[in-house]
C-alpha cells in the first residue's frame, strides 16, 4: 500500500540566539481570494491555517512536560484546522469538476469551452496540492527535535507510537458485501474518489469512527465504513497504551502522529485523483 513518508511531531525552537539554518521556502502567501477562482475563499483560509504550523519557540533549556505538552496540544489543534481547510478546499474543487462535466453533457456549454475550463481547475488543484505537499515537508522537518524531547521526557514513546502504526496499517484482507462507496476522508460527507462493487477483495485497514482505508487496487483507494466488508482473516491486536508519568505525552504525541498521517493520506488520496483527472470521482 502506497503511505507517504513518515512524518514527524511538532519541532522545539533552538536554544538561545543560536543561528538556525535558513527556512525551506514557503508557498506563495494568499491575502485576499482570486476572484477568478471560485474556490478562491477556500484557498485563503487553507494557506491561513497552514501559517499557523509557524516557527517554534525559542527556549534556553530543554522544555519541562508541561511545556511540551502545551506544544503538542497548540499543534493539535492546528492540524485540525489544516485538515478542515484541505478538506473543505478539496470539496469545492471537485464540485467545481463535476459541475463543468455536468454542464458538457447536458450541453450547456461546448467541449471547447469546458476542456478550457477543466484545464484552469487542473492547475488550480496543482497549486493547492503544491501547497499542501509544502505544509507536509514543513511537518517533516520539525520532527527530529520534538521526538527527541518526547523521548527524554517519556523514554520509549517513539519505539511504542511505531508499533502501534505498524500494527494499525497491517492490512486485512476482506471482502466488499456491496456496492460501495470510497471516500477522500473518513467521512461520509467527504468528496467520493473511487468505488467498489459487491464480491470485491480489498486490502482494509482500519482508521477512525468505524471507517476503514480501503486499497482494491489502482484507482480504488478510500475510505469506506467498515460495516460494509467481511474479513477474510483475523487482525493482529493492537499494540497497549503507555502508561505512566509520560502517558499524558504519549497520548498527544499519538494523536499528533494520527492527524498528520490523516493530512498526508488525503494528500496522497488527492494527487491520485488529480491525477486521473478527477473521474473516480465523478
Amino acid at each position: 500500500m502506497l503511505r507517504p513518508a513518515l512524518l514527524g511531531l511538532l519541532a522545539l525552537g533552538a536554544a538561545g540566539c543560536i543561528p538556525r539554518p535558513p527556512a525551506p521556502a514557503s508557498p506563495p502567501r494568499v491575502t485576499g481570494a482570486d476572484p477568478a477562482d471560485s474556490c478562491g475563499p477556500q484557498v485563503v483560509v487553507f494557506v491561513s491555517a497552514g501559517d499557523l504550523l509557524g516557527e517554534p519557540p525559542r527556549r534556553q533549556d530543554p522544555p519541562s512536560a508541561a511545556e511540551l505538552a502545551a506544544e503538542l496540544r497548540r499543534e493539535n489543534a492546528a492540524l485540525e484546522r489544516l485538515q478542515i481547510a484541505f478538506d473543505a478546499l478539496l470539496y469545492c474543487r471537485w464540485t467545481e469538476v463535476r459541475v463543468i462535466r455536468a454542464d458538457a453533457a447536458s450541453g450547456a456549454i461546448r467541449s471547447a469551452e469546458a476542456s478550457r475550463r477543466l484545464a484552469r481547475a487542473s492547475g488550480h488543484v496543482n497549486g493547492d496540492l503544491a501547497r499542501a505537499r509544502q505544509f507536509r515537508n514543513r511537518l517533516t522537518e520539525r520532527s527530529t527535535r520534538i521526538e527527541a524531547a518526547v523521548e527524554r521526557l517519556a523514554p520509549g514513546t517513539n519505539a511504542a507510537l511505531l508499533a502501534e502504526r505498524a500494527a494499525r496499517e497491517a492490512p486485512a484482507r476482506a471482502v466488499a458485501s456491496a456496492p460501495i462507496a470510497l471516500r477522500l476522508r473518513p467521512d461520509l460527507g467527504a468528496p467520493q474518489v473511487g468505488r467498489v462493487a459487491a464480491g470485491t477483495e480489498v486490502s482494509l485497514r482500519p482508521s477512525t469512527g468505524g471507517f476503514a482505508y480501503i486499497d482494491a487496487g489502482i484507482g480504488a483507494q478510500g475510505y469506506a465504513q467498515s460495516g460494509g466488508f467481511t474479513l477474510l482473516q483475523p487482525r493482529r491486536a493492537p499494540v497497549a497504551e503507555g502508561t505512566g508519568s509520560g502517558r499524558e505525552l504519549r497520548e498527544l504525541a499519538a494523536s499528533n502522529l494520527a492527524k498528520r498521517d490523516n493530512f498526508a493520506e488525503s494528500l496522497d488520496l488527492a494527487e491520485r485523483s488529480a491525477a486521473s483527472g478527477f473521474e473516480t470521482g465523478l
